[in-house]
């Protein structure tokens, strides 16, 4: 391989190769990652929603106990209630009666408003406590057999069985408790054993348990809510219990016992609140599943799962097409590479030979190639580099000569400038010999400015002096010496109007001292202007001197007076 078109031919292929197997292979790579991420959040995000839904309904229901059971603790404030237990006598027991019954009214008025303005419920009720030792029972209303609550006989706590927990969770698990808990599923023998859900709280006065208020829910209402869901092609929605033990899945009855949903995944997995994002896989059946759950208001936990294979489907579909175009650009690319190495060779070498002059300093080189192709951008970045170097330099030449502060050219612009006059007037006696005049000034009490109002306002006391100097003699350069000295060399119309622009310069100074509102905005300038005369000046430099002279004779002139 001794030809640069085989080079070239053979480093193209290999790169092309090793990019596409180095992009196709890290996109796969991506690809998978980025699948397992999205489907981990979009199984959370289905959780979440199914949770909030269903929380929603549950906390509406824990919102209407808790406003209930306020009222009845409002209500047992202003009664006559005491605890007699069985050593009452007749008539504290009859006075217990009538203070229950009446408290009992005023609970159950108050709790059917609620019950009626609260969406999903099958009952709401009010148990008390016979222990407490009155007749009193309570109230149970129901609308399990019509769409309108009908008031039941009420649930009577010596009938309750406290080893039945099957059957009166619902009584004993607040006492447990000690406080308003979600019980269930359980089947509810007061509404013929129907799977129920309960939110339930014990009521106390004067530290004894007056009664148990609750209300319930159909388990089917909630089951009812997760059915509608859709999860990829075949997954679906279910329920868990606080400790990861399922209570409702598709494939089970309702109301069946609860069983371990797979013996995959660590109990504690199963245990924590959600799966957050969380990547859970499990396998069921020979096959491999993605699982994702959260905790709802009653601790029980909906879940979501789905085969991984839907999930992949795409991402397969995806790599079998990056192989195709990967093979596609390969064949595409090597055909293309074959047909433009011709072409390359000749603006390659024009660009070579350009590139050298380029680098010997010859930056007027011609770089005209115009192609789109790698030469051409390369050729259009040479000439790029070309016209930055040009005004680089330019942009050099400009800073190396110009004043920071003012603007203005600087010193050594000055001294460079000089230079030239003094070529001119050498040359005097061959050419036309040159006219010009020199002016020096010196800006007063500068230090004085400096030292009272700070070097800042001195900056502007020079800006402004400056701007003047800039204004009156438009024509011809300016240059700051440096300090607190400027320099004007005076040529053609500006020459020859020289006397009557140092009038108007002091003209304009009074103005702008009049005008100034500050004592840096005052400017006072002792100037000296000196003309070139031929047969006695030899140089330039005899010129600067008489001005520089001429204003010291103006400056010393004004601290006298």
């Amino acid at each position: 391989m001794h030809s640069i078109r085989t080079k070239i031919m053979a480093v193209t292929i290999a790169a092309i190769m090793t990019s596409i197997l180095a992009l196709g292979g890290i996109g796969v790579l991506t690809m998978g990652v980025e699948s397992d991420r999205s489907s981990a959040e979009k199984l959370e995000l289905i959780s979440e929603n199914i949770q909030q839904k269903l929380d929603a309904y549950l906390d509406s229901i824990q919102q209407s106990v808790s406003m209930a059971i306020h009222m009845a603790d409002d209500s047992l404030d202003d009664a006559d209630v005491v605890y007699l237990g069985t050593s009452g006598t007749p008539e504290e027991v009859e006075r217990l009666d009538s203070a229950l019954a009446k408290h009992c009214q005023e609970v159950e008025h108050a709790f059917g408003s609620i019950a009626n303005n609260t969406n999903g419920i099958a009952t709401y009720y009010y148990c008390i406590n016979s222990g407490y030792g009155s007749s009193e029972h309570g109230f149970f209303w129901s609308k399990m057999d019509s769409g309108t609550f009908t008031k039941q006989a009420p649930l009577i706590s010596t009938e309750l069985d406290p080893n039945d927990t099957e059957h009166t969770t619902w009584y004993y698990s607040p006492l447990k408790a000690g406080r308003p808990v979600w019980v269930g599923p359980y089947r509810a023998h007061f509404l013929g054993d129907v799977w129920t859900v309960s939110y339930v709280a014990p009521i106390y006065h004067n530290g004894f348990l007056l009664g148990v208020m609750g209300m319930d829910i159909l388990f089917d209402t909630m089951i009812q809510l997760m059915k509608d869901v859709s999860v990829y092609d075949t997954g679906f929605a279910f329920l868990m219990d606080r400790d990861g033990n399922v209570i409702y899945h598709p494939d089970m009855e309702v109301g069946g016992e609860p069983v371990q949903f797979t013996r995959d995944l660590d109990a504690k997995t199963l245990k924590r609140r959600s799966t957050g994002d969380e990547l859970v896989r499990y396998t069921r059946n020979g096959e491999e599943w993605q699982l994702a759950f959260c905790t709802l208001t009653d601790d029980h936990k909906v879940a979501v799962t789905v085969p991984v294979s839907e999930i992949t489907a795409s991402q397969r579909q995806l790599t079998l097409l990056i192989l195709l175009v990967a093979v596609v650009i390969l064949a595409t690319f090597t055909t293309i590479t074959l047909l433009i190495m011709n072409a390359l060779t000749k603006p390659l070498l024009r660009l070579t030979s350009a590139s050298q002059r380029l680098a010997a300093g010859d930056y007027e080189v011609e770089l005209n190639y115009e192609g789109k192709d790698e030469v051409g951008i390369l050729t259009r970045a040479f000439r790029q580099m070309r016209d930055h170097l040009k005004l680089y330099i330019s942009d050099l030449n400009t800073k190396a000569y110009t004043d920071d502060m003012t603007g203005v050219r600087n010193k050594g612009a000055f001294n460079a400038y000089l230079g030239r006059l003094d070529a001119a007037v050498r040359l005097g006696g061959q050419q036309d010999t040159p006219e010009f005049a020199i002016i020096i000034f010196d800006c007063n009490r500068l230090k004085q400015v400096n030292d009272q109002y700070g070097h800042s306002a001195g900056d502007i006391y020079l800006q402004k002096a400056c701007r003047l100097i800039c204004q009156v003699y438009d024509h011809s350069p300016v240059f700051r010496l440096g300090g607190d000295e400027f320099a004007v060399v005076l040529q053609r119309e500006d020459y020859e109007n020289r006397d009557a622009l140092e009038r108007d310069f002091q003209r304009r100074t009074d103005e702008q001292n009049a005008a100034a509102t500050h004592p840096w905005e005052a400017v006072n300038v002792s100037m000296g202007m000196a003309v070139f005369e031929p047969g006695k000046d030899r140089s330039a430099d005899q010129v600067l001197k008489r001005a520089d002279a001429l204003m010291y004779a103006a400056k010393r002139q004004y601290k006298e007076s």
